[in-house]
C-alpha cells in the first residue's frame, strides 16, 4: 500500500495509534491511544482545529480575526495550528510555570504569548483565564474561544477520538481511563462509549491537589498546586460533565513522573506528565483489584516528554523536588567504559551519564 500524499496538515489530525502496553502491564489487556502523534503533538489539535472551524462556519470569525485562549500550552498550540490554515492571528494567555518548551513552540509557530502570575487564581483579576475573557471582552476584533465552556470540545471528541477507540478495539472495552483538564477529551469519548455500551466505566483522573475528586463526591472543594498543568485547575470546568464519570483517582505528582519514566524504559514510549498521571492511576486501579486481568481498558496519553525538558526530563528539577528517579537498568557497561577511558588516557574529558 503507497504512502498517501495530503492536502494538508488538518488532515494528519486524529486516527492516532493504539497500541497494548504489555511490557509495562504484562498479563493485562491495556490499551493506549497516542495521541502526540496529531500535528502538534497532543490530543488538543482535535478540538482546537474543530472550535475555530465551528466558529467559522457560524460566521462568528472570519480570515484576518483575532482568537483569544487561556492555555496550559498544548490547546494553544492547536490553535496556531487553526490560525494558520484559516488565516487567523492568536494570542495564549498562559501562567509563569508553563513549560519553556510550550512557549518557545508557541511564539515560533507565530503566537503572542502572554505570561501571567501563576500565584493568581485562574479566573480572578491578572489570572490567565481572566485576562483571556478581559481582553475579548475589551476589543470586538478578539475572539475568545473558552475551551472549558465552548460545547464544541467534547463535540470534537464525540465524532472523532470516541468512534476511533471503539472500531479500533471492535467495542471490546470495559473501562475508560482519562485525565481532567478542560473535560472535553473524558466528556465527550466517554458520552460516545456510554452511548454504544452503558456499562462501560470511565474513570476521571487528576494529581493530588485537584477539586474533581471533591467535586464528584460532593466535598468541600480545595484546590492545592500541583505541578501537573495541564489538568484540574482551580475552577471546575464546564466541559466536565460529572454524569458521564462513574469515578475520579488521584495520583501525587512524584507518581506520574515516575511512570513518564518507567514507561520510556518499558514501552519505549516518551510520554508527557498527563499521560504519567494516567499510567499511575492505572498502576492504582490495578492495585486496588478494581482492572483485573480480564478487563480491557483504553486511555489516551495526551502528549510528549519533548515537551518538558525544563521538569520531566531535567535531574536537577527531580532533585529539587526531591522525586526518586527511576533507575536504569544497566549491566557492567559502565565498568568496562571507565577502563577504557582510563587506558585511553581520555577519562578526564568524557562523562557517563545513564
Amino acid at each position: 500500500m503507497g504512502i498517501r500524499v495530503l492536502d494538508g496538515i488538518e488532515e494528519l489530525i486524529g486516527n492516532t495509534p493504539i497500541i497494548g502496553l504489555h511490557r509495562m502491564f504484562p498479563g493485562y489487556s491495556i490499551y493506549a491511544k497516542l495521541e502526540y502523534y496529531n500535528p502538534t503533538f497532543s490530543v488538543k489539535d482535535r478540538a482546537a482545529f474543530y472550535m475555530v472551524k465551528k466558529m467559522i462556519e457560524r460566521g462568528e470569525i472570519k480570515s484576518g480575526d483575532t482568537i483569544i485562549e487561556a492555555t496550559s500550552g498544548n490547546t494553544g498550540l492547536g490553535l496556531c495550528m487553526a490560525s494558520i490554515i484559516f488565516g487567523l492571528h492568536f494570542i495564549a494567555t498562559v501562567f509563569d510555570d508553563v513549560s519553556e518548551d510550550k512557549i518557545k513552540l508557541l511564539q515560533s509557530l507565530g503566537a503572542t504569548v502572554i505570561i501571567c502570575p501563576s500565584e493568581l487564581p485562574s479566573n480572578e483579576i491578572g489570572g490567565y483565564v481572566w485576562l483571556a475573557q478581559a481582553l475579548a471582552a475589551e476589543y470586538p476584533h478578539i475572539h475568545y474561544i473558552n475551551q472549558f465552556s465552548n460545547p464544541d470540545n467534547p463535540e470534537a471528541h464525540i465524532f472523532s477520538t470516541g468512534p476511533e477507540i471503539w472500531n479500533a478495539l471492535n467495542g471490546k472495552i470495559d473501562l475508560f481511563v482519562n485525565t481532567v483538564g478542560t473535560g472535553g477529551t473524558i466528556s465527550g469519548v466517554s458520552h460516545f462509549l456510554k452511548k454504544k455500551n452503558p456499562n462501560i466505566q470511565t474513570i476521571a483522573v487528576e494529581p493530588v491537589g485537584g477539586i474533581y475528586r471533591d467535586f464528584f463526591y460532593g466535598n468541600p472543594i480545595k484546590f492545592k498546586d500541583h505541578l501537573i498543568h495541564s489538568i484540574s485547575d482551580n475552577f471546575i470546568s464546564k466541559n466536565f460533565n460529572k454524569e458521564l464519570i462513574d469515578d475520579v483517582v488521584q495520583v501525587c505528582d512524584s507518581e506520574a513522573f515516575s511512570c513518564c519514566i518507567e514507561m520510556m524504559r518499558t514501552e519505549a514510549l516518551c510520554i508527557g506528565t498527563s499521560a504519567g498521571c494516567t499510567i499511575g492511576a492505572i498502576k492504582k486501579l490495578i492495585q486496588e483489584k478494581v482492572i483485573l486481568h480480564q478487563t480491557h481498558v483504553v486511555c489516551t496519553l495526551a502528549d510528549s516528554a519533548l515537551k518538558y525538558s525544563d521538569s520531566l526530563l531535567n535531574e536537577t528539577f527531580w532533585e529539587e523536588h526531591r522525586f526518586s528517579r527511576p533507575g536504569k537498568l544497566t549491566g557492567d557497561e559502565n565498568v568496562y567504559l571507565q577502563k577504557f577511558f582510563q587506558k585511553s588516557g581520555i577519562s578526564k574529558e568524557v562523562q557517563i551519564c545513564n
